[in-house]
Protein backbone atom coordinates (compact mmCIF):
# COMPACT_ATOMS: atom_id res chain seq x y z
CA UNK A 1 0.00 0.00 0.00
CA UNK A 2 1.09 3.54 -0.55
CA UNK A 3 0.23 6.70 1.28
CA UNK A 4 0.10 10.15 -0.15
CA UNK A 5 2.09 12.73 1.73
CA UNK A 6 1.46 16.36 1.01
CA UNK A 7 4.32 18.72 1.37
CA UNK A 8 4.15 22.45 1.76
CA UNK A 9 4.61 23.11 -2.00
CA UNK A 10 1.28 21.56 -2.91
CA UNK A 11 2.82 18.56 -4.76
CA UNK A 12 2.19 14.95 -3.89
CA UNK A 13 4.84 12.43 -2.95
CA UNK A 14 4.24 8.65 -2.64
CA UNK A 15 5.74 6.71 0.22
CA UNK A 16 5.89 2.91 0.39
CA UNK A 17 4.52 1.53 3.66
CA UNK A 18 6.01 -1.99 3.34
CA UNK A 19 2.76 -3.93 3.29
CA UNK A 20 1.92 -6.58 0.70
CA UNK A 21 -1.52 -8.04 0.03
CA UNK A 22 -2.02 -11.42 1.70
CA UNK A 23 -2.95 -13.08 -1.60
CA UNK A 24 0.43 -12.12 -3.08
CA UNK A 25 2.27 -13.72 -0.16
CA UNK A 26 0.15 -16.88 -0.37
CA UNK A 27 0.67 -17.11 -4.14
CA UNK A 28 4.44 -16.70 -3.82
CA UNK A 29 4.50 -19.31 -1.06
CA UNK A 30 2.57 -21.81 -3.20
CA UNK A 31 4.80 -21.24 -6.23
CA UNK A 32 7.93 -21.52 -4.08
CA UNK A 33 6.68 -24.73 -2.48
CA UNK A 34 5.87 -26.28 -5.85
CA UNK A 35 9.29 -25.34 -7.23
CA UNK A 36 10.99 -26.83 -4.14
CA UNK A 37 8.96 -30.04 -4.48
CA UNK A 38 9.89 -30.39 -8.16
CA UNK A 39 13.54 -29.64 -7.42
CA UNK A 40 13.78 -32.25 -4.64
CA UNK A 41 11.82 -34.94 -6.54
CA UNK A 42 12.93 -34.52 -10.17
CA UNK A 43 11.45 -37.85 -11.28
CA UNK A 44 7.98 -36.38 -10.58
CA UNK A 45 8.67 -33.12 -12.44
CA UNK A 46 6.70 -32.63 -15.67
CA UNK A 47 8.82 -32.61 -18.82
CA UNK A 48 7.86 -29.03 -19.69
CA UNK A 49 9.24 -27.84 -16.32
CA UNK A 50 12.58 -29.69 -16.56
CA UNK A 51 13.84 -27.41 -19.31
CA UNK A 52 13.75 -24.27 -17.17
CA UNK A 53 14.53 -25.57 -13.66
CA UNK A 54 18.31 -25.41 -13.14
CA UNK A 55 20.35 -28.51 -12.40
CA UNK A 56 17.74 -31.23 -12.81
CA UNK A 57 19.19 -34.56 -13.94
CA UNK A 58 17.43 -36.45 -16.70
CA UNK A 59 15.79 -39.67 -15.54
CA UNK A 60 15.18 -42.76 -17.60
CA UNK A 61 11.88 -44.55 -17.69
CA UNK A 62 11.10 -46.85 -14.78
CA UNK A 63 12.81 -50.23 -14.51
CA UNK A 64 11.44 -53.19 -12.58
CA UNK A 65 13.52 -55.36 -10.20
CA UNK A 66 12.18 -58.81 -9.41
CA UNK A 67 13.30 -62.43 -8.79
CA UNK A 68 12.65 -65.36 -11.15
CA UNK A 69 11.77 -68.97 -10.20
CA UNK A 70 15.45 -69.80 -9.54
CA UNK A 71 15.84 -66.80 -7.23
CA UNK A 72 17.96 -64.78 -9.65
CA UNK A 73 17.46 -61.03 -9.66
CA UNK A 74 16.02 -59.67 -12.91
CA UNK A 75 15.81 -56.04 -14.01
CA UNK A 76 13.50 -55.37 -16.94
CA UNK A 77 11.70 -52.47 -18.56
CA UNK A 78 8.30 -54.19 -18.21
CA UNK A 79 6.83 -55.38 -14.90
CA UNK A 80 6.48 -59.13 -14.44
CA UNK A 81 3.08 -60.73 -14.16
CA UNK A 82 1.98 -62.32 -10.89
CA UNK A 83 5.25 -61.55 -9.08
CA UNK A 84 6.23 -58.93 -6.57
CA UNK A 85 8.55 -56.29 -8.03
CA UNK A 86 10.21 -53.01 -7.13
CA UNK A 87 10.10 -49.93 -9.37
CA UNK A 88 13.58 -48.45 -9.86
CA UNK A 89 14.47 -45.14 -11.51
CA UNK A 90 17.96 -44.21 -12.62
CA UNK A 91 19.50 -40.97 -13.75
CA UNK A 92 20.40 -41.04 -17.44
CA UNK A 93 24.02 -40.14 -16.68
CA UNK A 94 24.49 -42.71 -13.88
CA UNK A 95 26.45 -45.94 -14.26
CA UNK A 96 24.03 -48.77 -13.49
CA UNK A 97 26.49 -51.61 -14.02
CA UNK A 98 27.43 -53.03 -10.61
CA UNK A 99 31.07 -53.13 -9.56
CA UNK A 100 32.52 -56.61 -10.25
CA UNK A 101 35.32 -56.48 -7.66
CA UNK A 102 39.02 -56.27 -8.42
CA UNK A 103 41.39 -53.59 -7.28
CA UNK A 104 40.01 -50.11 -6.99
CA UNK A 105 43.39 -48.44 -7.64
CA UNK A 106 43.70 -49.31 -11.33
Amino acid sequence: MQRVLRNGGGGCRWRQTGKAPVWVLIGLGLIGGLMLYWYTTPQDTPVWVRSWLPGLPEYTGPLYRWRDDQGREQITDKPPRARPYEVVTYRADANVVPHQGGSAGR
